[in-house]
């Protein structure tokens, strides 16, 4: 519920202090008072019109809502600020927040009613109400719904997979024509790993092979008279224990890379050159012979599953049929009990329309597609017609009936505004009206603007908005305020006698 409410710079309202209580909360006053705008700060608090003043802000107690997934700690208290300067700010104990996530956060227990703009008659809702009725009477109907849902949701994810293959079966040539080419291409080459490097050393070599071998020969040709060089030592009498072993080392190392050289005279250079070039090429397109490798891998995997494609596919469809079998049946079951309670709802809301002077009332409870709810949607028409083409008045109050119907066996609760429920209404529709608000006002905190004495006289809590030199003043009234403000709606002005009396008799006094 709203505790209190502060607004400061509105239209009308300098500095406005408010504070609220349960039950059904009634403003009324002089066209042009300031109840309207009064109403659209109220509206902006919850981000449900824009600001009108330049700060607004509100205390709300006894609120089901969790703001940690917003990253707002909870506590006893949400005091909603809303500052407006160049732009307006919107902030929820401290913290700033979007005005999106406001409405968000708010939605599930804040409800306007004015224009047709609900969800409140739609089909869903209406199976929504009517599922709490018969979960109210029947312990495990509950349960079947939760199954209900769940066994569908698994049936969707099903249907997805399934649609999945039959889009990649379309397909499924042009992927495994793909595949196999990848495949052969790299099966072709067979590359190893490495193999690039050693062959750009080959194709080195061959270009230095003539200076090379010239080179090697060279150094034989030298190493051949070595032998001065250590008979030189020997006369000297100098040794060098080392040199002897040195020698041989590097004529081994000589003749190897000689011979080396000579190898590849066998080789075919064009074809070293062609193997390069391919192998190149498979370094170009996937990065390395190694990538090119796990690409074999993978596609190689991918053409198993094309060619099990057609096996997954049939076996999807097996447990698609089999889940559907199951939330047929689950869907028949809760079609048993809402045959056996559409009465009773149909009764609760006649009954409340009754009140409403809404006359005619039909429910249709019909067959539909299979859906998370079953397999049934339910349809109100009132004097046949569709709730589309209904008078906003109609619309309205019916939307009242189907709210109180639902407060009386749930334990819904919130905050309900209402912007002037009772305009153009006859006096006894007027009356109906404040009779449901009356039992709605138990459930909700309610706050409604009332140009005819009916919902003031059945109110819990009644406020004057009043008017003086351009600003606007709203008052608390008292039994005695109460008197003459239900008068003045009766009579106007000028308050006559037999309107202090109608009063008083409204507010059984």
């Amino acid at each position: 519920m709203i505790e209190s409410i502060h607004i400061k710079n509105a239209i009308v309202f300098e500095n406005l202090n408010l504070e609220f209580h349960k039950g059904l909360n009634v403003f009324s006053g002089a066209s042009g008072s300031g109840k309207s705008v009064f109403m659209e700060s109220l509206l902006g608090l919850f981000g449900l019109r824009d600001s009108n003043a330049t700060q607004i802000q509100g205390i709300l107690t006894q609120c089901p809502i969790n703001l940690e997934d917003y990253g707002i700690d909870n506590e006893n208290e949400i005091f909603i600020n809303i500052i407006k300067k160049d732009k307006t700010r919107y902030f929820i104990n401290n913290s700033l927040i979007a005005k999106k996530n406001l409405q968000e956060i708010l939605s599930n227990h804040i409800k306007h009613i004015s224009l047709k703009n609900s969800t409140e008659l739609q089909s869903s809702n209406l199976l929504r109400v009517f599922d709490t009725l018969i979960t109210s009477k029947e312990q495990d109907y509950h349960s079947l719904l939760l199954q209900m849902q769940i066994k569908f949701d698994e049936l969707q994810t099903i249907k997805q997979s399934y649609n999945q293959l039959l889009k990649e079966e379309k397909n499924i040539q042009e992927l495994r024509e793909f595949a196999t080419f990848e495949i052969n291409k790299i099966q072709s080459l067979n590359p190893k790993v490495g193999e690039y490097e050693e062959l750009m050393q080959l194709k080195k070599n061959f270009s230095k092979k003539e200076k090379i071998q010239e080179l090697i020969t060279q150094s034989l040709d030298i190493l051949q008279n070595i032998h001065i060089i250590q008979n030189t030592l020997q006369i000297l009498e100098k040794t060098h224990p080392t040199f002897d072993e040195s020698i041989l080392e590097i004529k081994d190392i000589l003749h190897n890379e000689d011979t080396k050289l000579q190898e590849l005279d066998t080789l075919n250079p064009e074809e070293i050159l062609d193997r390069i070039s391919k192998l190149a090429d498979l370094n170009h397109r996937y990065g390395s012979i190694e990538e090119a490798l796990i690409r074999l891998q993978f596609q190689q995997e991918k053409l198993k599953e094309y060619d099990n494609i057609s096996f997954n596919k049939e076996k999807l469809l097996d447990n698609q049929k089999q889940i559907e079998k199951e939330c047929i049946l689950l869907a028949k079951e809760i079609s048993h009990y809402r045959i056996k309670y559409i009465k009773d709802f149909t009764n609760g809301l006649e009954e409340l329309c009754k009140l409403l002077k809404l006359k005619d009332i039909q429910v249709l409870l019909k067959e539909n597609s299979l859906s998370h709810t079953g397999s049934q949607e339910i349809s109100i028409l009132l004097k046949n017609t569709q709730i589309q083409n209904l008078s906003m008045g109609e619309y309205n109050r019916l939307r009242l009936a189907v709210m109180c119907l639902e407060a009386n066996f749930s334990d819904k609760t919130g905050i309900l505004i209402l912007d002037e429920i009772d305009a153009n209404l006859s006096g006894e529709e007027s009356d109906g009206v404040a009779k449901v608000l009356k039992q709605l006002a138990t459930s909700y905190q309610i706050f409604a603007i009332s140009h005819q004495p009916h919902i003031p006289a059945l109110a819990d809590h009644h406020y004057l908005v009043t008017k003086k030199d351009n600003k606007s003043f709203i008052q608390s009234l008292d039994t005695e305020g109460k008197i003459q403000e239900i008068a003045r709606m009766i009579s106007g002005s000028n308050i006559t006698k037999e309107a202090i009396e109608f009063a008083k008799k409204r507010l059984n006094l």
